[in-house]
């Protein structure tokens, strides 16, 4: 786990220093850069060492004939079988982890080699003969990767935006676009960035770049979806089992401590008793909490007892850290590290978990990501799945339970508030098709609430965008049916824009890498085909309930889904009150330009009435101020830990 950056095109002196400069906090353990004046090429690498710890493995990392360099940011899991592969063509290996073995099979198999590796990964393999430049994303986008093209001819790369915004003349010109969808679903959707001349590689691509000719990108890989289904349940419910066991044990792999995220809710559960089944000697386990009285507005299901029930039973040692309203303090220096104004204050509780683990000396930390997205788990699943059958019902009266929905309140403090909230939230998108009603309910604010807060010259700019747009042109691009395509966009965008990336830049930014076990690439191939029933019926991820039985405390199994984040609904309306009065004056959003005062002050009154909930629009709102002001206004500096 590193961060890589480069770029090729007019050689600039000093520029590749810079951008690895800009995200060393991913290179604790060392920096190289790989630089060629006559071939206009850069490459730089910064290490944070968890496979063979020695000099041997240190990056850049050349062919022994010379040929290829190789800067790679990840883990290949399946390194061991692929290093015998190539043993037997008579490759040596003078170093013991996976980074040669990344280098090898490029020389030997080319760009198809990409297909065979089962990891996190991002690289950059830069050919000295043929001077082509080839980059990878893996499959399911655990690990970032940007790219620009400040000019005709020139390519930058890098795995954090601020490496970047290093080069001198690269436009950070906003993406009214993309913030949109940020104001909506706290990410950017597809290749999109909040920067217009910053793209992100998607999962499952590859790029290659020659001088004068224009970048080819590639898609190698994609969840086979639709591909026919499994059909012997019993046989999928025994290989279930072994796959989780098989993809947890290669996942342990280190030279260095492994621990665990343990929020208490099944996935991350599920993981921790699979590893503590194959480790034989203990490990730590990290959680987060927050009080009972920080939760009343937000009534959040509480993870923490359950954590703890499970590390007792295990004989495992839990490490906790308490969420108090003074961590927001840390908001400004956490959208630093984040690059963009993902909001979603989850990344606070992420990087303080991090920052715990790295404090007792552990390095990488198992994650429970993925499960929601590969199983089914999150709550609009289930009410995509319970709905369907109101296609036949009479668009009228759809319109007409939406309207009655609308009238009920949206932000009342209590357990009876929060059961109104989510009520609101299922009824008002009944009168909507199939496609946007769950885009919809995948959004944390509805669009109108989205347009009323945008300044006129924004909202002429935007003209009649929508965020559900490129959502909806990608989903229509995959010819997939159903609950297919709508898993399929969560894979594809909402999960590597969103959840991946604040835990990849949060565990990043304290020196720990985040390992995601249930996105293993032969476990995503194998429940990609599996039938409905098998994921959703009264409860969501039946098939991986019933995986867990016997592992987990059925108490842990049959609890409804609580979300990992922070009481930010309570910390919004009483305890930051002065930062929203702050960054959201009348001087300071006129300044701006980008939002409408009385729109943004009428929006925090409905919510402090308890009429409407639009405190996540706060969030994001005070998040993409933070941001403009330290990635539009002003030189991005690096980030301390």
């Amino acid at each position: 786990m590193c961060g890589i950056a480069g770029y090729a095109g007019p050689f600039l002196p000093g520029l590749a220093t810079r951008m690895n400069a800009a995200q060393v906090h991913r290179g604790p353990d060392g920096q190289g850069i790989f630089e060629d004046p006559t071939a206009d090429i850069a490459l730089g690498h910064g290490r944070l060492a968890i496979l063979d710890l020695t000099p041997a493995a240190a990056q850049p990392m050349h062919s022994p004939d010379g040929r290829y360099v190789l800067v790679f940011n990840g883990e290949i899991y399946n390194f061991p079988d692929l290093r015998r592969d190539l043993t037997a063509k008579g490759h040596l290996f003078t170093s013991t982890g996976d980074t040669e073995v990344l280098l090898h099979g490029l020389m030997e198999y080319g760009s198809v080699f990409i297909e065979r590796l089962n990891g996190i990964f991002a690289f950059a393999l830069w050919d000295r003969r043929d001077r082509e430049l080839l980059l990878a994303r893996d499959p399911l986008g655990v690990k970032p990767l940007y790219y620009a093209e400040p000019a005709p001819g020139q390519l930058l790369f890098a795995s954090e935006i601020k490496a970047l915004l290093q080069h001198p003349h690269l436009s950070r010109e906003p993406d009214f676009i993309a913030l949109q969808q940020h104001l909506a679903y706290c990410h950017a959707a597809d290749h999109r960035t909040a920067l217009k001349a910053v793209k992100r590689l998607p999962p499952g691509r590859w790029i290659r770049w020659r001088i004068d000719q224009p970048l080819t990108i590639q898609r190698y890989w994609t969840p086979p979806f639709d591909q026919e289904p499994l059909a012997d349940r019993q046989n999928a419910l025994t290989d279930l089992r072994a796959q989780l066991q098989a993809a947890t044990h290669r996942q342990m792999t280190a030279d260095v401590p492994v621990g665990m995220f343990l929020s208490g809710g099944l996935d991350s559960s599920l993981i921790t008793a699979l590893a503590a089944r194959d480790a034989g000697l203990g490990f730590d386990c990290f959680t987060v909490a927050y009080s009972s009285a920080d939760n009343r507005l937000d009534r959040a299901a509480e993870d923490l007892p359950h954590a703890r029930a499970l590390a007792q039973q295990l004989g495992l040692p839990l490490r906790e850290i308490e969420l108090h309203p003074q961590v927001a303090d840390l908001w400004p220096k956490l959208i630093g590290h984040l690059d963009e104004p993902l909001a979603d204050p989850a990344a606070i509780a992420c990087y303080l978990i991090c920052q715990l683990a790295r404090q007792h000396g552990v390095k990488v930390l198992l994650s429970g990501q993925g499960g929601d997205e590969l199983f089914c788990g999150y709550p609009r699943y289930q009410v995509f799945h319970a709905t369907a059958g109101l296609e036949r019902w009479p668009h009228g009266l759809r319109r007409m339970i939406a309207g009655l929905g609308a009238h009920l309140p949206g932000a009342r403090e209590g357990r009876f508030g929060a059961q109104l909230r989510r009520a609101r939230r299922v009824l008002v998108e009944l009168g909507q098709p199939a496609a946007t009603r769950f885009l919809n309910l995948c959004a944390n604010t509805p669009q109108d609430a989205i347009s009323r807060i945008w300044s006129p010259a924004v909202r002429e700019a935007l003209h009649t965008a929508t965020f559900r747009d490129d959502d909806e042109q990608h989903i229509a691009a995959t010819g997939l049916q159903g609950l297919a395509a709508l898993q399929e966009r969560d894979l594809a965008i909402y999960l590597p824009n969103h959840n991946l990336n604040y835990t990849d830049k949060m565990s990043m930014a304290t020196g720990v890498e985040a390992r995601v076990p249930l996105l293993d690439l032969e476990l995503v191939n194998t429940v990609t085909r599996y039938p409905y029933a098998w994921l959703l019926g009264r409860t969501t991820k039946v098939l991986l309930r019933e995986a867990a039985r016997g592992l987990v405390p059925d108490s842990i199994i049959d609890r409804p889904k609580a979300g990992f984040g922070a009481p930010y609904r309570k910390w919004l309306r009483y305890d930051l009150a002065e930062m929203w009065q702050d960054l959201t004056s009348e001087s300071a959003v006129n300044a701006r330009g980008w939002f409408d005062y009385r729109a943004l002050q009428d929006a925090r009154a409905r919510s402090q009435s308890g009429q409407q909930d639009l405190y996540m629009l706060q969030w994001a709102v005070l998040t993409m101020e933070l941001w403009a002001r330290q990635f539009i206004d002003q030189p991005v500096q690096e980030h301390s830990q």
